[in-house]
């Protein structure tokens, strides 16, 4: 990614955390020749005909189809990102599904290279999930909607999907996230802040739910959890990223 002149800015997690949207860029210079690509992250699922799918994306003359988040004063990242995409600038998306163009991705890559250029002038690196509804917003591509062509009822950030206990519709296209295995479908119960605090009261959601693991984490980890999203409050409170 550095050597495509991408910057090495993040500001938590990781580089690829963050700024996921830096793979989609290698992938376009490695495989330059389409019209069209679809990215689908690990913990994503598309039920239905995928022929189909495609055809009606492409059908649309898309730009960009992603899930777009609201974006206002309620979102935590909306503070954070005032001073890049001010006055009503900022948008934000869920792109763990996501439809480009190419001429959007080309667009994309060249806005990531010349901040990264410039990157000393920016004061807070934008999240991959502003960046790019942003961006495509500002250039005035075609943005459309991911429920356009299908179920998003339980595409979002939380509650996880166990992914051996996922049942696929049999008609109609759905989207899913996150689908995850036994760890990290836990290790996605415990980092919840409203599961972890309730843990301790009797009959609560989180320990109902983990009792179908016996054996899976042990009280040690699971006060450490609490430890740690205590400690990721305290970070928010403070107004740290």
């Amino acid at each position: 990614m550095l050597a495509l002149g991408f910057a090495n800015r993040f500001e938590k997690g990781s580089l690829l955390w963050w700024n996921a949207d830096y793979t989609h860029y290698q992938v376009q210079a490695r495989i330059p020749d389409y019209d069209y690509y679809l990215f689908v992250e690990y913990d994503a699922c598309i039920a239905g005909n995928g022929t189909r799918l495609l055809a009606d994306m492409i059908a649309d003359e898309a730009d960009f189809i992603s899930h777009p988040l609201d974006a206002g004063p309620a979102w935590y990242w909306h503070r954070f990102h005032t001073g890049i995409y001010p006055a009503g600038q900022l948008r934000a998306s869920l792109n763990c599904i996501s439809f480009f163009s190419r001429r959007a991705l080309n667009h994309l890559a060249q806005r990531r290279r010349a901040m990264s250029a410039n990157m000393d002038e920016t004061g807070f690196w934008p999240l991959g999930e502003a960046f790019v509804a942003s961006e495509v917003a500002a250039a005035d591509l075609t943005f459309i909607p991911l429920a356009r062509y299908g179920d998003v009822s339980r595409y979002s950030w939380f509650p996880p999907i166990l992914s051996t206990g996922l049942v696929l519709p049999q008609s109609g296209h759905t989207f899913l996230h996150p689908v995850l295995d036994q760890k990290r479908y836990i290790a996605s119960l415990l980092r919840q802040t409203h599961f972890v605090r309730h843990y301790f009261m009797r009959g609560s959601t989180l320990r109902r739910e983990l009792s179908r693991f016996p054996g899976a984490i042990s009280r040690r980890q699971l006060y450490r959890a609490a430890m740690l999203r205590a400690a990721e409050r305290l970070r928010q409170v403070c107004g740290a990223p």
